[in-house]
């Protein structure tokens, strides 16, 4: 409802009949409209992540695993979505500040635990400060899904950047053993599948804009 209504017109009362209860009982149960929004947004991204873990799950080592999920990050990729960020944040800054800190510190923990599994296999530099560059991606991923105004080469999307930074950082922090690993994945008929998807998407949407 949040999402295909928007934040501001979704109102109690309007989940209370969805959900067939009085608005009292759903006040007992969540407080207040920005807790409900909070339990909602951090729910939704749970999903995502539990769907991404099963995923992973079937991947033949770590190292695929971190590069399916950057990956299947990109196919969940909605404008719809990222909008009703911007409006959280413009219209219940404390709810935002409360999702952007509990996706950043679950999402940085997840992260630095599983490049330190790819370390143990070898695929990570011994060099690489592994909680650094985990901030570092972090603050760069914030920026192209936080602000409005970032400037972008012509025909190319958020999604597009974030798909060619996400796979330049695991390269960047990945031993030759794990460079040669990332080559050889991507260049298997799925990850090229996801890549031509990829292209195709942008070109229609430059047809649209000529």
């Amino acid at each position: 409802m949040i999402i295909t209504m928007g934040i501001k017109a979704v109102r109690m009362d309007d989940v209370a009949n969805v959900m067939g209860m009085s608005k009292r009982t759903l006040y007992e149960m969540f407080g207040d409209k920005e807790e409900l929004l909070y339990e909602s947004v951090i729910h939704h991204r749970e999903k995502l992540h539990s769907a991404l873990k099963r995923k992973a799950e079937m991947c033949e080592n770590v190292l695929e695993a971190v590069l399916m999920c950057f990956l299947e990050i990109l196919g969940k990729w909605d404008e719809s979505e990222w909008r009703l960020m911007n409006n959280m944040k413009k219209f219940y800054p404390k709810v935002y500040d409360r999702v952007q800190t509990t996706y950043t510190e679950n999402g940085m923990a997840g992260m630095k635990s599983i490049l330190g599994e790819c370390r143990k296999a070898g695929y990570v530099d011994d060099s690489v400060d592994i909680e650094l560059v985990t901030m570092l991606f972090f603050q760069t991923s914030s920026m192209l899904m936080r602000e409005y105004n970032i400037m972008l080469p012509e025909g190319v999307n958020r999604e597009d950047a974030y798909g060619c930074m996400a796979v330049n950082f695991l390269r960047g922090v990945s031993s030759l053993k794990g460079i040669e690993m990332i080559d050889s994945i991507l260049a298997r008929e799925e990850y090229q599948n996801i890549k031509n998807n990829r292209e195709s998407g942008r070109a229609n949407r430059e047809d649209k804009t000529k």
